[in-house]
């Protein structure tokens, strides 16, 4: 019997664990212990997921923790005798005395490794217009995405998804990968190849206040970067009337740009000019306001012709 920990706190890894758990009573593995963020933690990261369904369902000792390297999380991972320790959808990269506590330790990365390491790889796919994606099964080290490959799968991005289409993408092929090399978990004997470093790319860290729309970019990009930061994540925003708002939704218009950020059209359509073409606008939300449709948000808020987002 493989004895098995988990680590994680996303939407990604509640759908993960669930299969881990599934396999794991399928070939007599045993899923010993879950840890997860403290209420508190979890609610400052976007698409925190809870485990207790999941412990319910299949038994194992759930911890729900501000974070893993604290001296008795640490502990109480050691006193689990894992074998295996997965950690996927982890806020940070975990140290080595976090790694030391199991024979083998795994994760999954959402971008086809090297390329893309770092943080928010579906958003920064899609903000760059990738055609292609996809999910890396990988040994875990202490460096950033950076160790050896176990396996992959790519997926097509097509224009119109958005960061949830993709999402469930990756999610579903990580539970591919999961069920493709379940025997050689399950041996603890796993073939990997290291990275080609000579292909690394690297992503910067993204946060809320990153989220501000740049209506000089022209209309694809923009349509990018408002589908690349959408629910479940904290949104695309601009400023109009001394207020933000948030971009949920958005299409490419055919309508002749202006200006970028005027509001060439509002009414039952709400069009903005970027620095190239136009944009229309399908669902809004002012900061702390009900969400609206364009044209129950022009109604509310007296949005007018010529007026700018900025």
């Amino acid at each position: 019997m493989v004895r098995i920990g988990f680590i994680g706190c996303h939407e990604i890894s509640w759908f993960c664990l669930k299969k881990i758990c599934e396999l794991s009573t399928n070939h007599d593995d045993k899923v010993v212990v879950a840890f997860n963020l403290d209420s508190k933690t979890a609610s400052k990261h976007s698409a925190s997921m809870r485990f207790e369904n999941l412990q319910s369902e299949y038994n194992f000792l759930l911890y729900n923790v501000e974070n893993i390297t604290e001296n008795e999380s640490i502990q109480l991972l050691k006193n689990s005798n894992l074998d295996i320790l997965f950690i996927i959808g982890w806020h940070r990269i975990v140290p080595q005395e976090v790694l030391d506590t199991a024979k083998i330790r795994i994760g999954i990365h959402s971008s086809l490794l090297p390329k893309d390491r770092g943080s928010s790889p579906i958003n920064w796919q899609i903000i760059k217009g990738e055609k292609i994606g996809g999910v890396t099964l990988f040994h875990l080290t202490t460096g950033v995405d950076a160790g050896d490959i176990i396996d992959q799968e790519e997926y097509k991005i097509e224009f119109n998804d958005d960061v949830r289409d993709v999402y469930f993408k990756a999610t579903s092929s990580s539970i591919n990968l999961l069920e493709k090399n379940w025997n050689q978990i399950h041996n603890t004997k796993i073939h990997s190849l290291p990275q080609n470093e000579n292909k690394i790319t690297l992503n910067d860290r993204r946060k809320p206040e990153d989220g501000k729309i740049d209506w000089s970019k022209n209309s694809i990009e923009c349509y990018n970067w408002i589908k690349s930061l959408t629910f479940p994540y904290p949104g695309a925003f601009t400023f109009w009337n001394n207020q933000k708002i948030f971009v949920w939704t958005s299409k490419i218009s055919d309508i002749e740009e202006s200006k970028p950020g005027k509001i060439m059209r509002c009414g039952d359509k709400i069009i903005i000019s970027t620095g190239k073409n136009c944009l229309e606008l399908l669902y809004l939300q002012i900061e702390n306001h009900p969400l609206c449709n364009a044209q129950l948000f022009a109604k509310t808020y007296c949005l007018q012709e010529n007026d700018y987002f900025l």
